[in-house]
């Protein structure tokens, strides 16, 4: 059965919520619908982050729902009848096994897996930017996770508000996802490398001084293609806009914990400044001797050519399931669609304008009308990962019995 989405771009929260309720209702009244969802997301923009526990009480009353996690984002994302719409708040209504599910925070964290509670096998999470050690948390949510699958993003900073059948501040909340439950997708990001791997020879805190033995920022000069002219101390200020799209990727291939957290793939984090005096390059993560070091710019055609590929990864695996559904009885070949409940999309909030709609515009024109939600991010979850400049989906597939 689909889910349930609704969504409204007035700033008035009562109008807001009678649109939801309004919309949730003629949903329902739609073959193969949901009709008796137990779980919520929502997603808010900072307009409505006032309203703390008053919000979850009109969801709550209005729309039927007992259990909703989200957050405050600055971006919020809804598909409508017309396309990908940008509003003020946006909602999913989910009807699952009480088995299948389980909403969890610091004050309720994550139980082991039972004879009713299978344990966690895909974890939809929410995190805090300023969260001291942000990305242990996360990284000990994915050891509890069966397959480390946890997805998701920070909410908006300064506002840090996320929900967890509660108002929250802080450290991370979400729900984890069953293994009964098919989550398809993964992570994508918009990035062209501009250089080779290297490896960080002296570092101290979060600056690289030396790659490979050499000087940190000319390596990254040469990786950029930048004149050897150009580099004199007082030229540096005309390097600054094309250091502004570097992106750079880390790995630590002597941490097989860390490397299968973060699903083989490097972790992204931005070039945040540079020390011409003492030739480092300053990133947003802590560093360490050892560690893989990638330089990479962002592109726009590189990422929707990246979303692409994922979405017809998505779209194969779904045609797949289809199949098995049709061999199985569960439905015909005739007008057969694609067997999707809904999906979650999470994007980097640098990511707007043009890039951002043609992002939606891409999800569309591969998944169809499906039940969509999403959000902008300050940083995205993949693979029990804290990434950047990425965009992460995943798809609720009908389960196909065995």
């Amino acid at each position: 059965m689909r889910f349930i989405t609704a969504h409204s771009s007035s700033s008035s929260w009562p109008l807001a919520l009678e649109s939801l309720a309004a919309q949730v209702a003629r949903e329902r009244a739609r073959a193969e619908t949901v009709t008796r969802p137990n779980l919520g997301l929502v997603y808010v923009d900072p307009r409505h982050a006032v309203l703390g526990e008053e919000l979850l009480a009109g969801l709550r009353e209005r729309l039927g729902v007992a259990h909703w996690v989200g957050g405050v984002v600055s971006g919020v994302f809804a598909a409508g009848e017309q396309g990908i719409e940008s509003c003020g708040v946006a909602v999913m209504l989910m009807q699952l096994a009480q088995r299948d599910f389980r909403v969890f925070s610091g004050r309720k964290p994550l139980p082991q897996a039972s004879r009713v509670w299978r344990g966690a096998h895909s974890v939809l999470a929410h995190g805090d930017a300023e969260q001291p050690e942000l990305d242990e948390l996360v990284l000990e949510l994915g050891e509890r996770c069966e397959n480390r699958d946890v997805w998701g993003g920070i909410v908006s900073p300064g506002c840090g508000a996320q929900f967890a059948d509660a108002v929250l501040q802080g450290g991370v909340s979400g729900v984890a996802f069953s293994p009964r439950l098919s989550l398809l997708g993964g992570l994508s990001h918009g990035l062209q490398a501009v250089g080779p791997a290297r490896t960080v020879t002296r570092c101290t805190d979060n600056v690289v001084y030396a790659l490979d033995g050499q000087p940190a920022l000319g390596a990254l000069l040469d990786d950029l293609g930048e004149p050897r002219e150009r580099r004199e101390r007082q030229q540096w200020r005309e390097l600054v806009p094309s250091l502004r799209d570097v992106v750079v990727g880390l790995s630590w291939p002597e941490d097989e914990l860390r490397q299968a957290a973060a699903g083989a793939a490097p972790l992204l984090r931005g070039l945040i400044g540079i020390d011409p005096g003492a030739q480092g390059v300053a990133l947003a993560a802590e560093l360490q001797p050892g560690m893989q070091l990638r330089f990479c710019r962002r592109e726009a055609a590189v990422s929707l050519r990246d979303l692409l590929r994922l979405c017809t990864e998505v779209r194969e695996e779904l045609e797949q399931r289809r199949e098995a559904r049709q061999a199985a009885g569960h439905c015909s070949a005739a007008g057969a669609g694609p067997p999707v409940r809904g999906a979650v999309f999470v994007t980097c909030a640098s990511r707007r304008g043009s890039v951002l709609s043609a992002q939606w515009q891409l999800l569309r024109s591969q998944l169809g009308p499906v039940p969509l939600i999403g959000f902008e991010a300050a940083g995205e979850f993949s693979g029990a990962g804290l990434q950047a400049y990425s965009s992460v989906l995943r798809v609720f597939a009908q389960d196909v019995p065995v």
